[in-house]
Formats: C-alpha cells, structure tokens, sequence
C-alpha cells in the first residue's frame, strides 16, 4: 500500500478509538460539511481512499450517504467484508471495494449509523429442532398470571 505508516497507525488508533466509543452508547462527532447536507444529515469526514479498478479518490461520508465517485445512501448497503485496510460493500447489485488508512474508520461510522454498533451484527442462524408429538410444548400462562387475571387454571 502506497500510505505513509504515520497515516496508517492514525487511522487504526482512530478506529480503535470509534469502536471504544460507539460501544460504550457514543456516536462518531460531526465535522464541518464539505458538501451539501440534507436535512438532518450530518457530515463524520472526508478523506482519500483507494477505489478498485479506478484509482485514488476522496471519500466522504455522511450520516446518511457515502460518497465516492457516485452517491450511495448508507440504507442500500447489504453486506460489508472487512479486508486489510480494505471495506468491500455490497450495495445495490454492485461490489464497492475501499481500501486507505482511514477505511476501517470508515467502517465503524457506518456500522454505527445502521446498526448502532461497532462492527456487523454477526448472522449466526439458530440451531434447527425437529417437532414431533412429543415435543413439550410451554404452558402459555403461569398458575400466578392465571390468578392476577381473574382465570381459572
């Protein structure tokens, strides 16, 4: 990677940093706009980011969108993979790859805006259980709340 190692460890102190606060309940902090905002949006930063197949750019991202090139609102990013100073994001039928020093920075803003954590809510699928006649089935109410509500058992 072509970054000065002082832009890659502020990077990753930034993001070490983000991560801390945005799970202890923080948010990333405002800065002022280098574009034009809509209503309500706020503007986290801007900085240069390498795009896959097209070069040095620079980044901005907002509290709704992330621009680069072209506008994406954060709302259409369905999946992200997490490289090496690198971000893949599935967004709209197409794959947008970043990398830079400040990209897993990135990565936390966004995790932050659409899920309120640090990181990706891990997909882990729930254990399949085959039912069958005997399978206990839990009892809907509880002798006490049978009471409280005036029902009998």
């Amino acid at each position: 990677m072509e970054y000065a190692t002082e832009q890659l460890s502020a990077g990753f102190r930034a993001m070490t940093m983000l991560a801390g606060l945005v799970r202890r309940g923080g948010r990333p902090a405002a800065v002022a706009p280098t574009v034009p905002l809509r209503p309500q949006e706020k503007q986290y930063g801007w900085f240069p980011v390498t795009v896959a197949g097209a070069g040095r750019r620079i980044a901005v991202i907002t509290s709704q969108r992330l621009i680069v090139d072209d506008e994406y609102s954060l709302t259409d990013i369905s999946d992200m993979r997490h490289g090496e100073w690198s971000l893949a994001l599935r967004i709209r039928d197409r794959t947008v790859v970043l990398s830079g020093p400040w990209v897993p920075w990135m990565s936390v803003v966004i995790c932050a805006e659409l899920y309120g954590t640090a990181w990706p809510p891990a997909a882990v699928p729930a254990p399949r259980r085959e039912i069958n006649a005997r399978t206990p089935r839990k009892k809907l109410m509880a002798p006490m709340d049978c009471r409280v509500r005036g029902l009998r058992r």
